[in-house]
């Protein structure tokens, strides 16, 4: 072989090994390009994928699009997507694509049912499964799996997973030979599947997103509807309340009813269609109607006067109720006989008619109504309504502007007038204005004594205190007078000799203060009075001083004199910003504070006032639920003759046990009478006695004091004496003591009870003697049989020369008209030498022992145990 040759045959040789390394070189890049196409065709779907989110609609959309991305990479004609819930623990098929096999007819199928096949096996182990025959039987051997039907020729199925947990699965079958699934396919649906369910929980998301928006809005829609109806309403109010406005002005600006009429019916068309219109009214007599406005299409000359029928306008007027009127209800009540046929009486027949009474003080007085009479203008109930609620207004509106009509009317006749009578005019022009005074002065002062009343008082009050706020240095004080038997003597001497004493009184009262000062009546026996620019209270004290003592003058009526008195409250203005009823309230309890003390006196209020008025209010309390055998006691005073130290009487006091305190009766019994108990509490008293000296014949007689409200009626009277007859003791053995400063000398009552119960044949004592004026006039003309001097009076006649000549002079004067006279609140042993001085021989007192408590076993304690039970 030439070396040619061998050249050519080694070039071949390189040539064939060149060619073989393409060729595998060649094969590679068609791999790898099969490759890379792959790659983009899954980079593509996987794209398309993530755009679905943001480009379907809805749920079906999306499942269709997904469908056709995996028929891109993969056989996917027979391709299903099913849920699960596991909340309900059941599956849904949302997408469902097969050849042979129908779309399953039941929108969630059990767990159960669906949970042993192949679908179930996925969804259950979370494992993708590619259909294997051998597989396919081990797990039917294992029971992993149950045979429920033919299977497919191949059959591929992932699981959806979102975060750990099973949501479903996705599943592609083929049922031809020629089309079978790898495991490459298994990895790429496998791959492809979570980007599915990536898409899939962002599209069912934004679908939850849209509903929840759509919730939303239908709800703000819903609330913009309520608004939009509100302000409707509130604009359709506000135009009521407009129309009714000037309604109201029309009533006062008009110049005449013409003018009136014409301007409502222009307001009502504000609010209703009223081109057909009119206002009907009934005239004096109710016989009639008449017809001041009316605009109508048809009836264009309307009879303005006709007697009462039976239209719709009568029906209105008969029931008292708006009416809405169509074809239908006219027929109605046609055949019910509640109205007439039309006919020319009653104008033309309307399709549509509303009425509504015109109504004042439930009477009414005509009819507002508006009618139509073609198709294009309809009526509602609301129409109604809103015509009824504008004619309760109009006739309001009608009423005054009638009313003004008539004043207008009578003001032009008496301008006509004027010429003709000006004298007669300005002379009644002058009487009106002094009944003008009158009725102002009337109005603001006491009709008796002309006094300023409580209106005016505390007005001229109210401006003081205003002027000490602006000049804290201006002082003033509040006097609160209380007059004492006004009403002994207003119910003795009837009520014309009260007006005059309290006329009188009230002259008297002027007396004591000056020009600047107001006196004020406040009732009854109630005066007040402003003392303005005080420079201290002193001054108050010295005017309530002065009232006192002129009040304690005698009052005469006819030849006789009577005694009063005063009792004189104090209040002085403490501060800026005090207020009238603090001091009118202050100066009153001032005032009963004063006649609590007996009387004829005054009182500057203070602070342990109002704490003393407190515990009166809860002794009252107590007093009302006090049992009278287990709470009150009875103390026993021995009456000695105080030259032998003999018991000569004795004496009952009744005490008031509460809680650990023994009370005297001046504690409780002017609470007694302010709650009316004193006549039973008297009662119980008497009786005591009565029985005391029943069971006991040899005991001395019995002093018990009663209060005089027994000498006011002759039925207490009687009662009094029956007590005693009941207890068949004599009469004589009890001596009723009566204080003086309750007694009325001019009560005609009181000495006619007391003149009963001498002939009845009980002893009647006169109580602190000398603790009020005109005491002898009791002496002289009541039939006292015991005089007892008052304790005041006791203790000063020890050390009083003038005490024991007056004392003397009562003894002579009781010895000449047969009287004993019996000295109380003996305490010491001078003043029963000077007792024994005087003439007085009979006594009680501490002097003489201390009290002794009875017990009604007739039982008695010593006075030490006494003495110690009161402690």
């Amino acid at each position: 072989m030439s070396s040619r040759e061998s050249t050519i045959e080694s070039t071949g040789e390189s040539t064939e090994k060149e060619i073989a390394r393409l060729r595998k070189a060649l094969s590679r890049l068609q791999k790898l390009t099969l490759k890379y196409r792959q790659s983009e065709v899954i980079q593509k779907a996987l794209f398309k994928i993530s755009e679905l989110a943001a480009s379907v609609q809805d749920m079906q959309e999306f499942y269709a699009a997904v469908h056709s991305i995996i028929g891109e990479l993969m056989n996917a004609k027979n391709f299903f997507i099913c849920l699960a819930d596991h909340d309900n623990d059941t599956v849904k098929f949302v997408y469902f694509v097969d050849e042979y096999d129908e779309i399953p007819t039941e929108d969630n199928f059990p767990m159960d049912l669906l949970r042993q096949g192949m679908t179930g096996y996925v969804m259950r182990t979370g494992r993708p499964f590619l259909y294997n025959e051998q597989v396919f039987k081990e797990l039917l051997a294992s029971g992993e799996i149950k045979d429920l039907g033919s299977p497919p020729v191949d059959w591929l199925g992932v699981p959806l997973q979102s975060e750990n947990r099973i949501i479903g699965a996705m599943v592609v079958q083929s049922y031809s030979e020629d089309q079978r699934y790898t495991e490459a396919d298994k990895d790429l649906f496998m791959f492809v599947s979570q980007h599915i369910v990536n898409a899939l929980e962002r599209v069912r998301q934004r679908e939850f997103m849209q509903a929840e928006i759509a919730r939303q809005t239908a709800a703000l829609r819903e609330i913009n509807d309520n608004l939009t109806l509100e302000v409707g309403e509130r604009k359709r109010a506000e135009k009521v309340s407009a129309v009714l406005f000037a309604i109201s002005e029309v009533t006062n600006t008009s110049d005449s009813m013409e003018s009136f009429y014409h301007q409502l019916h222009e307001q009502i068309g504000r609010l209703i269609n009223n081109e057909n219109f009119f206002v009907a009214l009934v005239d004096e007599d109710k016989r009639n109607l008449t017809f001041p406005y009316y605009v109508d299409a048809f009836d264009t000359h309307l009879r303005k006067l006709r007697p009462m029928g039976r239209g719709m306008t009568e029906f209105v007027i008969r029931h008292k109720q708006p009416v809405f009127i169509t074809k239908d209800k006219y027929a109605e009540l046609i055949g019910a006989g509640e109205i007439e046929k039309a006919s020319s009486y009653y104008g033309t027949q309307p399709k549509q008619w509303l009425g509504s009474p015109l109504l004042i003080d439930d009477e009414v007085i005509g009819v507002l109504s508006v009618q139509t009479y073609t198709d294009e203008v309809t009526y509602k109930q609301d129409d109604l309504e809103l015509l009824n609620f504008v004619s309760q207004h109009v006739a309001v509106a009608i009423e005054r502007r009638r009313n003004a009509e008539e004043v207008r009317r009578v003001n032009a006749y008496l301008e006509r007038k004027v010429a003709e009578r000006t004298e007669e005019l300005v002379n009644e022009i002058e009487r009106r204005k002094k009944i003008e005074e009158k009725l102002f002065h009337d109005a603001h002062h006491d009709a008796l004594t002309g006094l300023p009343n409580r209106s005016m008082f505390t007005e001229r009050l109210q401006q003081t205190l205003k002027h000490k706020r602006r000049f804290p240095q201006h002082n003033f004080a509040v006097l609160f007078v209380d007059l004492d038997r006004f009403k002994d003597i207003n119910d003795t001497l009837g009520h014309s000799a009260g007006d005059e004493f309290l006329l009188e009184a009230s002259r008297r009262i002027g007396e004591c203060v000056r020009d600047n000062d107001t006196v004020a009546r406040l009732g009854g026996d109630e005066f007040v009075i402003l003392l303005d620019m005080i420079n201290h209270v002193e001054d108050a004290k010295e005017v309530a001083g002065r009232i006192i003592e002129k009040m304690q003058r005698p009052f005469v009526f006819g030849e006789s004199e009577h005694y009063s008195g005063a009792s004189v409250g104090i209040a002085e203005c403490r501060a800026r910003n005090d207020s009238a009823e603090r001091l009118l309230r202050d100066a009153d309890a001032a005032m009963y504070q004063a006649k609590s003390m007996g009387r004829g006196r005054f009182v500057v209020f203070d602070e342990s006032i109002h704490k003393d008025l407190v515990a009166s209010l809860h002794r009252e309390s107590e007093l009302r639920h006090a049992q009278f055998d287990q709470d009150f006691i009875v103390h026993r005073y021995d009456v000695v003759d105080m030259n032998t130290g003999t018991e000569h009487a004795a004496e009952w006091l009744l005490r008031w046990q509460r809680d650990n305190t023994l009370l005297p009766a001046d504690r409780f019994l002017a609470v007694a009478e302010k709650t009316g108990m004193i006549i039973t509490l008297d009662h119980w008293m008497l009786k005591r006695c009565c029985g005391q000296l029943a069971q006991n014949p040899k005991h001395p007689p019995l002093f018990v004091s009663l209060s005089t409200k027994h000498l006011y009626k002759l039925a207490d009277v009687r009662v009094l004496m029956q007590i005693i007859k009941d207890s068949k003791i004599k009469a004589d053995r009890l001596i009723l003591e009566f204080s003086e400063v309750e007694l009325n000398y001019s009560s005609k009552r009181q000495l006619s009870s007391l003149r009963q119960l001498a002939e009845f044949g009980v002893g009647l004592a006169l109580n602190e003697f000398g603790r009020s004026a005109g005491a002898l006039q009791f002496i002289l003309s009541y039939p006292f049989t015991h005089v007892k001097l008052d304790p005041n009076f006791v203790a000063d006649i020890a050390n009083s020369d003038r005490a024991q000549k007056m004392v003397r002079n009562v003894v002579n004067l009781c010895t000449e008209l047969d009287i004993q006279v019996v000295a109380a609140g003996v305490d010491e042993q001078a003043q029963q030498d000077a007792l024994l001085t005087v003439g007085v021989v009979t006594g009680q007192g501490k002097q003489f022992g201390e009290p002794v408590r009875v017990h009604f076993d007739d039982v008695e304690v010593d006075a030490a145990e006494a003495k110690s039970a009161s402690a």
